[in-house]
């Protein structure tokens, strides 16, 4: 059996933060990662939300995600100006090294979240035309949440927009993984 990789709660914190919000946003971990380094091609968010590896983000990646976060907020019209403390704990962490175990659904994750997280996790559910009603079933399922079809609809249109889902036609509102 593999030894557990061991990180700083301080670091666990943020790097679960950070899923949330990317989540939230609508972020894939390309798209982070080409956030922290243009130049690269890599996907180096990954090896960061993996649990097999000590890799955490730096004071640097730090500043240039609360730049970036605030530019796509304000993108998508939801206006949060993010700085540094929202990446931070509100209370101290015991500073201690813990099993790093990134979460797979975040806490507190709305419909923006999970559509997002399921999308990610090529999930086969995306691979066939859906109605709006049948997306928000489906997320309201995996959540175990009871949200409305009506709050899906600027959710799917922002997806569609990112390319995460297409539209089959202007006629038919179904959609499907790209």
């Amino acid at each position: 059996m593999k030894k557990p990789v061991l990180i700083s709660a301080l670091h666990l914190y943020i790097i679960n933060i950070i899923r949330k919000i990317r989540l939230e946003l609508g972020l894939s971990q390309r798209d982070v990662s080409r956030i922290l380094y243009p130049d690269s091609d890599s996907n180096l968010l990954g090896g960061i939300e993996s649990n097999v590896t000590t890799h955490k983000y730096t004071d640097e990646n730090l500043n240039k995600l609360t730049k970036a976060f605030t530019e796509i907020s304000k993108s998508l019209q939801l206006d949060k100006e993010y700085t540094l403390y929202d990446f931070y704990p509100p209370e101290p962490l015991e500073e201690k090294m813990v099993e790093k175990n990134v979460i797979e659904i975040p806490e507190k994750l709305g419909q923006t979240g999970i559509l997002n997280l399921l999308l990610e996790n090529n999930d086969s559910f995306f691979s066939t035309w859906h109605s709006i009603k049948e997306i928000a079933d489906y997320c309201n399922q995996f959540a175990d949440k009871n949200w409305k079809t009506t709050n899906f609809t600027s959710v799917i249109d922002r997806a569609e927009k990112a390319k995460r889902l297409c539209r089959k036609s202007d006629e038919e509102a179904l959609f499907k993984k790209y």
